[in-house]
């Protein structure tokens, strides 16, 4: 399988974004890696629409019922994917969270409605998150959905060690090495102390819904534990950092120009063991 060329750089200005996971298998952290994207452009002023199709959690559309429309499972589940796509240009941002399985129900709706060239005539892009994991066939649907979309999307890697503690199937390899060469971009997404995410997870439970972080930090009436507070405090400010990184992946050409990186501090250099002692009085 020989990569094509690289055609991201010769792409006209993007004033849509349609972001969704492309992959078989559910419970690998996709629904925690949207919500956080979509608190995230909510701090950063983007205007987006989100499509929830997991019918099994839902977990998208409790957690933001304002601009999230959940999408039961349909007899024509292209045609349902296909009316999205039509809708990509009523915002900067359009966020899909798929059930898991829906695969090849996307690349068929993309392949039947020739959406690369639709986007690219409302100056949309696609960008298609996948999630490696040490399964074969895993690997193998990762390999087909690149080789259907190759060059026609932009790509993010997603590692989420909390739900996927090892890549060794992906780190290296040719798959590898041809979204590298389509420019993809990749996040790993910071780890959350597991005591936390129960937590977290017990007052999503209570709730009967999702909990956005923004909610559990801001809203007093979830009552979340000061120390999980701090703790969550600190992912988000990390998870903001990350995904300001790879912006000009994730979002049009104008939002992802406006966001700035924080220069990096300078490393400190070792301090050599017992430079802070007054030798003299030895």
């Amino acid at each position: 399988m020989k990569p094509q060329e690289n055609t991201t750089s010769a792409n006209p200005e993007i004033k849509h974004r349609l972001v969704v996971p492309i992959q078989t298998r559910g419970n690998i952290g996709k629904s925690t890696e949207a919500i956080a994207r979509c608190e995230w452009m909510n701090q950063r002023n983007v205007h987006w629409k989100g499509y929830d199709l997991d019918s099994f959690n839902r977990t998208l559309s409790t957690t933001y019922p304002d601009d999230v429309t959940f999408v039961p499972a349909s007899p024509e589940p292209e045609g349902e994917i296909i009316k999205i796509l039509r809708c990509i240009p009523e915002a900067e941002v359009t966020v899909i969270d798929p059930s898991a399985h829906m695969n090849q129900t996307i690349l068929k709706a993309f392949q039947m409605v020739r959406f690369a060239e639709l986007a690219a005539g409302a100056q949309a892009r696609v960008t298609v998150l996948v999630f490696p994991i040490d399964e074969v066939s895993d690997m193998d649907d990762i390999t087909a959905t690149v080789e259907v979309l190759a060059d026609t999307v932009d790509w993010v890697v997603v590692r989420n060690q909390a739900k996927i503690p090892r890549t060794k199937f992906f780190d290296g390899s040719e798959i590898e090495e041809i979204v590298r060469n389509y420019g993809a971009t990749f996040l790993e997404v910071p780890s959350l102390l597991s005591d936390t995410r129960n937590h977290l997870r017990s007052i999503e439970v209570r709730l009967d819904r999702g909990l956005s972080p923004a909610e559990a930090l801001k809203n007093p009436a979830i009552k979340i534990d000061m120390a999980h507070r701090l703790i969550l405090e600190d992912w988000t400010r990390e998870m903001f950092r990350r995904f300001d990184a790879i912006a000009s992946h994730i979002l049009p050409t104008e939002p992802a120009a406006k966001i700035t990186l924080p220069i990096e501090p300078a490393a400190k250099s070792a301090r050599k063991r017992g430079a802070a002692i007054n030798v003299e009085n030895l």
